[in-house]
């Protein structure tokens, strides 16, 4: 029997990207980041003034984490030894939203901590990716799972028929996020997780 698909987001899914992304800010721009809300832009600020970062400034921030940094984003607790127990159940695939520059490099990081999986990158709503992945594949059945909301609904939107399950791997995040809608179901823990995704995996 043909292994249904599992489609993985990575930063805050796999990979912590909060932590990382608060240390590189501090170390390499002299700034802060704080979540008051969940959202990069108006949670930046210059640590000589207190002076809010420019919304326009925050995506050249970001790209300079992942062209000096991402090497240094931890793995999620349990992630590693879900996903060797998930790969028995499904094919399992990387989908990520940075730049095709930084592929090589993301295939290569999740590979040295223990998960060695195809990565895909991507730009905007997961929902047209996702649908790509499950034709390219060959598969009819798959499980989405994305820290964003938006891309639950994308999915939802684009290919109705794939489960969705919501998670948020940063503590200090979780209660800025509320649950997506468009999601079957929101477990933040891989531990819990686990059990969930082997039964969506069922027969």
């Amino acid at each position: 029997m043909t292994k249904p698909l599992l489609i993985c987001d990575c930063d805050e899914v796999l990979l912590h990207f909060a932590g990382p992304f608060r240390t590189y800010l501090d170390e390499a721009h002299a700034l802060e980041l704080n979540f008051e809300s969940f959202a990069l832009s108006g949670n930046i600020r210059r640590k000589a003034d207190g002076g809010l970062i420019a919304r326009g400034e925050v995506s050249g921030l970001v790209d300079g984490f992942f062209a000096n940094a991402m090497e240094g984003q931890p793995v999620v607790d349990g992630a590693v030894d879900a996903l060797a127990t998930l790969s028995g159940h499904y094919e399992i695939v990387i989908l990520t939203n940075i730049r095709d520059t930084y592929r090589d490099r993301r295939r290569a990081q999740i590979a040295a901590l223990g998960m060695p999986f195809p990565v895909y990158v991507n730009d905007g709503p997961k929902g047209p990716a996702v649908t790509t992945l499950m034709r390219e594949h060959s598969r009819d059945a798959a499980v989405f799972i994305d820290d964003l909301p938006p891309h639950h609904s994308s999915v939802k939107r684009d290919a109705p028929h794939v489960h969705r399950l919501h998670m948020v791997a940063d503590p200090e995040l979780r209660p800025l996020i509320p649950a997506a809608d468009d999601a079957h179901a929101r477990i933040d823990i891989w531990s819990e997780a686990l059990p969930y995704l082997l039964r969506q995996a069922a027969p």
